[in-house]
Order: C-alpha cells, then structure tokens, then sequence
C-alpha cells in the first residue's frame, strides 16, 4: 500500500484526490501546485459559515441578531487571518532604482571624414544643403528635448519669483522670521455671487485668534475687499474666499467691517490647525519693518523699509503712518512685522504712499467689538499735522517766532464742525493739556480709548482742554474741546470740498 501523499504544506490531500494529487472529477483542470495560504483558507471557512447560516434560513433573511452575530464571527476569522497583501506593481514606482533616465541632447553633427572644407574652401552644394538640414534637425530635436524637460518645480528655477523680496530678506536670521510669519498669512479675496462669479477685489489676510476646539479662526484683512470708498458693500450677497498658507480654500464669513479704520473682520472653519502670530507693543517713525503679502498663485511676497518720519493729511484719518517701501501686489491688509517677526500693525494702498495702521488701534477696535459688536471712534473735525515731524527748520522758526516746540498744526477743519464753530482755523497748532502725546497715532490711540464711555452708556462726548495758538493774531487762547464718537461703519458725511477731492483721488487710485 503506497503511503499517503502530503502537500508541501504538511496537509493530507482531500479524499477526492488520487495519486499526485489529482482530481478525480475533472482531470483538465489540475490542482494547484500549491496549498491555499492559512489566511485564504479561514477566509474561505468565514465565507462558508455565513454561506450555510444563509441556507439554513430556507432562503428567507435570518433574525437581525444572528446574522450580526454570525457577521461578527465571520469579521473574526477573517481579522484573525490578517489583512490581504496588496499586489505590488511596476508602474508608476516611485523607487529611486525604476526611474527613468534622463533625456540625452543629441550630439552635434560632425562634417563626414575627409570632408571638412579649409577656411578658403566650401562643401559640395548637395552635401552642404544635407548638412544644414541635420543641424536643424538637431536644434529641432533640442527644442523638443528641453520642452519635455522643463518642469516647475523650486529646486529647477534659476531666479527669483519675485525679485523685490529677495532684495527685502536676504540675512539667515530675517528668512527664518518671515517664514515663521508666514504661517499666519492667507489670501482673501472676493467674487460676485453665483457660479462663475467675476472678481472684486483680492488683499492679503492675517490670523488673529483661532479656537482649536470648534475649529474657527478669525482672519483681519482690508476693508476694500468687502466694501467701497465710502463703506458701500460691493454687493449684499458678495461670496468671501480665504486661501490658507498650505493652499487649501475655505469660505469667509464677514463678522465686521471699519471703513474709517480700513478694516475687516473674516471667519473661517476647517479641520486645520492655523498660527496666531506674536504682536508687538508699540511702533516708532523710523522703525525697520518688512511689510508681507500673498501674490495671486499664493506666494509669499516682502518689502522692507521703515516707518516714515512723515505726516500727510488723508481723509482726517489722523491714525495713518507711512511705510518708506512699496506693499507688495496684493498685500493690502497683510501685517507689518518688526526685525523679531512681532506683529506692529497692517499696511493699505492709499494716495499718496503705502499707509500703516498700528496693532494698538487694532485691538482696541477687535475689543469692542467683541464686547458691543460695533466700535467708537472718535470726531475731531480736524486733519492734523505733529509738530515733531516738520522740518527742522520749521521748528526752529516756531520756537523762535512763536514760542512753540510740540503740538498738532491744523491742516484742515471741516465745515460746521465743532472745531470751526470753537473758531479753530487752518494753521493754528492746538496742544491736548490733559493728553500726554506727541504723534497722531498716540493721540488717535488716546482717544479711541475714550471711546468704551460712549459705547457703555455713560457719555456722547467728552471735554477735553486744548491750548490754541493763533499765529495769525499772535495770541494763545485755552477753551474746552467736546469730542464727538461715531459707531458708523460706513463713512461719515463729509461737508468740505477739499476732502471730497482728497476722496476722489483716492479712490482713482484704487
């Protein structure tokens, strides 16, 4: 009796198979050289255990819990079984051992041997003509080749995408700050509603708060990208998309909106998590900054440059600074860091020259409205000029002519404002007794402050004591000024033609 035949597995053969395994119901198709794994023959037996648990039904759909149950058995067998390896192809490899050799540049033809004329011969004409012919065949193919090659990618490019902000960080130490910034700038930009809608208006935004557990961020930006000159929305329906630093797209939502301070307050959500960046404590003229923004494919953009020593009347917006360097396109409403990478403020294209609003006033705006939904600010009905950033010469002549060496000189003064009705001039310089400043982004600062009165209730103006000096006359007069407050969004009504043309430029300029 010959003995029993094993699997290379060690498993006997089934009882319906002869000698060398073959089966005696068909012997066309032989039994494979090889035992079924252990995984596929548990898998095969959880197949089998739902199969007759099914058939022991009668055909009809077994209880819910057996069948969960028997369904939990078979998940069993089959987890115990491991997970099915995955088959392992060729194409589309990414080992470094299957990639494809680069693309050769064809040699340059050579003249045949023997052939290549003197310098006072030349080649037959037919041999010439076959010669011009397979060197511009060769530039052809070069063409082709270089084409095929060409991919954009950052390590394959051999300049600057944008030459200015490679001039404005170059040191180790400045890239590393900017990079760590970056993290918190975003695109903004909004569309017209519908599909297909034409664009508005594109700024840069900045990260100022986000909440990990409901997954929100706020984001600040421009005022511009939701509403006009004159606080207008662009449209009530207007569609708000903020592109995030990994490029990911979300929806915007507007929460609010300062067209005075040139602000806009986003939120967005998402599973991801987004960088508050550090803020600073204050800013100074003269301070270096870099200036950043998002261009239209989303990439990082940089100025630098430093606080200007200088004051321009815009719009009686006493709070503006100015930048010595250009915003980058499309960097209206991204941040200003100083050389620390804390945030100071955010820039705005405006006429004459890129302005800057500082972190301070910004928060106090984010506070109240946090608290009121709405900000307080105050109605000077004056544009005002420091007297600490005239020219040297100017200030010598004031101090020796008039006795004067600090306070605002009056630029402008609206018409039926209380300043005019105070009789406040253009020309006087008026000096804050009870305010300890010296540059209009202080005094902003001051009495914006003065505004969590008029929002809380308890005051619509406050009096504040003001030293005018009358250099027409030449006399000092000490009167009590009534600051008004405006939780308007949208622009107040301006009653004077030289302002109205100031708007105008500007907003030929946007």
């Amino acid at each position: 009796m010959p003995p029993k035949l094993r699997s290379s597995k060690g498993v006997a053969p089934s009882p319906s198979t002869g000698e060398g395994g073959e089966s005696h119901t068909s012997k066309k198709n032989p039994a494979p050289a090889t035992a079924p794994t252990a995984g596929s023959v548990t898998r095969s037996r959880a197949r089998d255990t739902t199969e007759r648990a099914r058939a022991s039904g009668g055909g009809t759909a077994l209880d819910p819990k057996k069948r969960k149950r028997t369904e939990e058995s078979a998940a069993s067998s089959a987890a115990a079984a491991g997970p099915v390896p995955k088959k392992m192809t060729t194409a589309g490899s990414t080992t470094l051992a299957s990639r494809p050799l680069p693309l050769r540049y064809p040699p340059y033809p050579t003249l045949p041997t023997g052939t290549r004329p003197t310098s006072r011969q030349y080649l037959d004409p037919v041999l010439d003509r076959k010669y011009l012919d397979s060197v511009l065949e060769w530039a052809k193919e070069r063409r082709r080749i270089a084409k095929l090659s060409k991919k954009d990618i950052p390590t394959l490019r051999d300049s600057p995408m944008d030459p200015i902000t490679a001039d404005a960080v170059v040191t180790s130490q400045d890239k590393a700050m900017v990079l760590r910034v970056a993290r918190s700038v975003v695109s903004v930009s909004s569309t017209m509603p519908g599909n297909g809608g034409g664009l508005i208006s594109r700024c840069t935004g900045i990260v100022i708060g986000w909440d990990g557990a409901n997954k929100r961020a706020k984001i600040l930006t421009a005022a511009s990208v939701v509403c006009d000159f004159n606080g207008e929305l662009h449209n009530p329906a207007l569609k708000l998309s903020v592109s995030m630093p990994n490029k990911t797209t979300t929806e915007g939502r507007l929460l609010f909106y300062n067209v005075h301070y040139g602000i806009a307050l986003l939120e967005v959500m998402g599973d991801y998590k987004l960088e508050v960046p550090s803020f600073g404590s204050g800013t100074n003229y003269g301070q270096v900054i870099f200036a950043l923004g998002r261009g239209e494919n989303m990439s990082l953009m940089v100025s630098h440059g430093t606080i200007s020593w200088t004051d321009y009347p815009v719009l009686l917006r006493n709070h503006n600074m100015f930048l010595s360097c250009d915003i980058p396109e499309g960097g209206s409403g991204g941040p200003v860091v100083d050389h620390g990478g804390n945030m100071i403020g955010i820039a705005f294209v405006e006429n004459p020259g890129p302005v800057f609003i500082s972190i301070k006033t910004i928060m106090t705006c984010m506070e109240m409205w946090d608290q009121f939904s709405r900000v307080a600010r105050p109605l000077l009905g004056m544009q005002l000029k420091s007297v600490e950033l005239l020219d040297v010469s100017i200030q010598e002549e004031l101090c020796r002519d008039y006795n004067i060496t600090s306070g605002f000189i009056v630029s402008q003064v609206l018409v039926d404002s209380t300043a005019e009705k105070l009789g406040i001039r253009r020309g006087d310089v008026i000096d804050f007794q009870d305010i300890d400043c010296s540059t209009l982004s202080q005094l902003e600062d001051h009495l914006l402050s003065l505004g969590w009165g008029y929002l809380k209730g308890m005051h619509l103006t406050v009096d504040l004591k003001v030293e005018v000096h009358n250099l027409f006359d030449s006399y000092r007069e000490s009167i009590t000024f009534p600051v008004q407050f405006t939780d308007a969004s949208k622009q107040v009504e301006i009653k004077d033609e030289a302002v109205d043309h100031t708007r105008r430029l500007n907003r030929c300029n946007l």
